[in-house]
Parts: C-alpha cells; structure tokens; sequence
C-alpha cells in the first residue's frame, strides 16, 4: 500500500512540474528599434546610450507627422503574444498629463496599439497589447502620429504576460545583453592615436597625425562626418585661418570644407561625400562610423583604452592607443 501511495505522490509530483514548467517558460523576442531595417523618418538617437543602455528611435518631425519604420522579424514560435513597448513621455519632467510623443504599433497589418509614449515619468515597458501569431515571420511597423518627438527603444514579445523586462538600468543592460547574444567580450584594435569624434577638430586631429605617420581610429557616432558642419546640422565652416603665429592654421580645412557657404541651408551644400572622400583617402585612418565611445580604461593616471559600441548593431571595440583626443565638442 506504501509502496503504490509513494508511486502516486511521485507520479503527481511528475505532473506537477511538467506543467509547472511549462507555465514558467517564456517563447521571447527582443527588437531594438535602432536596429530597424527601414527607419523611414525616425531617427537614431545616440546621445545617451550611455546613460540608458541604447539608443532609440526618434520621430522629429516639427508637428508633422514623420514617414513609418518597419522592419521584419522571426519569432521563435508560433502563439499568442504579450507586446511591451519602451518609451518615454519627454515632457513629463514638466508637464503633468499625456504627453505629445504619440506612435503606433501594428504588427502584420494588425493595430496593435495606436496610444504609446504619452504615459509615464520616465522610460517604461508600455503594454501594448497581444498579437495571435499564426506565422513566425512578421512585419512590425511604428506610426508617427503627432511628429512631436515620439521615442521608441525597443518592442518585447513574450508569451507570458507577466515577462515584463527589468526597468533598472543594471538589470536592463544584462537583459539586454542575453537576449541580443551580446555577451562576449568586445573585440579589440590597437592604434598609435584614437581620435573619438570626427567633427572638423577630429577629422582634422586624425589627419594630421596620420600624415606624420601615425596608425590612426577615428571614431563617429553618426553615419556622416563632419559634426556641426555636416547635413545633419548644417552649420557653415567658418573662423579666422592662416594668421599670427600660426600661418598655416585652417590649411586642412581648405581641402575638405565645402564651396557653399550660410547656415540651415540644403544638405546637398554641407557636401558630406567629400569629408569623406577625403578621410578615405588617408591610408593611416581607419573610420568606425555609428559606434559611440562610452567607457575608459585606465592605468594609474594613463588611460589605455577605450571601448565603443556600434548604435544600431550593439557591437563593441575595445580601442588601445597611445594616445587619445576627445573632439567630441
């Protein structure tokens, strides 16, 4: 009798953890929004990766509405999905209410949500809403629906409700990391000189270097070089050169600078293709474009290092050097 009650309680036991398992497993998928195929008018927005972990998707559009991102996905399986979007309500550090940043979510078509990044003080996982996925491959799509600087960091997609990923920033960055296969170490480069920003002082600092021999990185966190004077900004090249003690100050600035001059004019003018022709000219320069500098190694007083990460991709470099310049501005 013993032995046939001990079967039972085994047998049950058994059930039980089958069944409980089953309810704790979660099918995931992880999408950063930096890292959509077709952003469309959105933005990457890398100024404080550092800060948050990732950058983000930008909808600046002035009050109009900016044209859709999308991109294609694989779900690990098929089923019912739980969607949290990560977003921010920016005027909320001082203004009470919903804020202006208004997007939408639609997945294959399907609205799935039309009301995210108006709530909230701070970045939160936004519930969204479900998707039935009867396909693994999927089309996700983000609306601008106000053009007043909607933001969206990322979109999970789990089959558990209650999978609602970590907010703390610790925590977040190690989510992050798991789910994105991110945890192997940042390859690494060795460089006489690292030059961290390629506006006019950084392409300026690598060039120079690189002509009296020295292996230089030059490193961009956007994908145009040229900083305040390129066709993002557009802010023209001026200031006083060749003059005083320095006679042949500004003399680099004569061979990539741009013909046109004035501010906020057509990008065309700003002629980013020629700042880069002329980096790419330099044999001792290696461009990293879209990878943001963001922690240092040092020993003792001396940094050796430094590490960068890609902002759509999340892969890392670690950079040595001799000798560092932060032109960043």
């Amino acid at each position: 009798m013993k032995i046939v009650m001990i079967k039972k309680i085994i047998y049950i036991s058994l059930i039980w953890m089958v069944f409980h398992g089953a309810s704790l497993h979660a099918a995931s998928l992880l999408v950063e929004a930096e890292s959509f195929t077709e952003k469309g008018g959105w933005v990457v927005d890398q100024q404080f990766m550092d800060l948050m972990g990732s950058p983000y998707l930008l909808a600046h559009g002035l009050g109009s509405p900016v044209e859709n991102a999308s991109t294609n996905v694989q779900l690990p399986e098929n089923g019912t999905y739980y969607i949290f979007v990560r977003t921010y309500n920016w005027t909320s550090p001082w203004q009470e209410g919903e804020g202006p940043g208004l997007f939408g979510l639609s997945v294959n078509g399907k609205k799935i949500s039309y009301r995210l990044g108006i709530i909230g003080n701070q970045w939160i996982w936004q519930y969204a809403g479900q998707y039935q996925a009867t396909e693994k491959n999927i089309h996700i799509v983000l609306h601008d629906l106000k053009g007043f600087d909607g933001r969206c960091d990322a979109i999970y997609f789990t089959t558990r409700k209650d999978d609602i990923p970590p907010s703390d920033m610790a925590a977040l960055n190690n989510f992050r990391r798991a789910k994105l296969g991110l945890l192997a170490p940042p390859k690494t480069e060795s460089y006489d000189l690292v030059v961290i920003g390629a506006g006019i002082a950084g392409m300026s600092t690598a060039v120079s270097a690189a002509r009296l021999g020295c292996k230089v990185a030059l490193i961009n966190d956007r994908p145009v070089v040229g900083g305040n004077n390129s066709s993002e900004i557009r802010v023209h090249l001026g200031g006083a050169i060749e003059i005083g003690k320095y006679p042949e100050l500004g003399g680099l600035q004569k061979e990539f600078g741009p013909v046109k001059e004035g501010n906020a004019q057509p990008a065309g003018n700003y002629e980013d293709h020629k700042k880069m022709e002329w980096l790419q000219a330099e044999t001792n320069v290696s461009l990293f474009l879209n990878y943001r500098a963001f922690s240092v190694k040092k020993e003792e007083d001396r940094i050796i290092s430094i590490t960068a990460c890609h902002i759509e991709s999340g892969e890392g470099i670690e950079f040595y050097g001799r000798l560092f310049a932060d032109c960043t501005g």
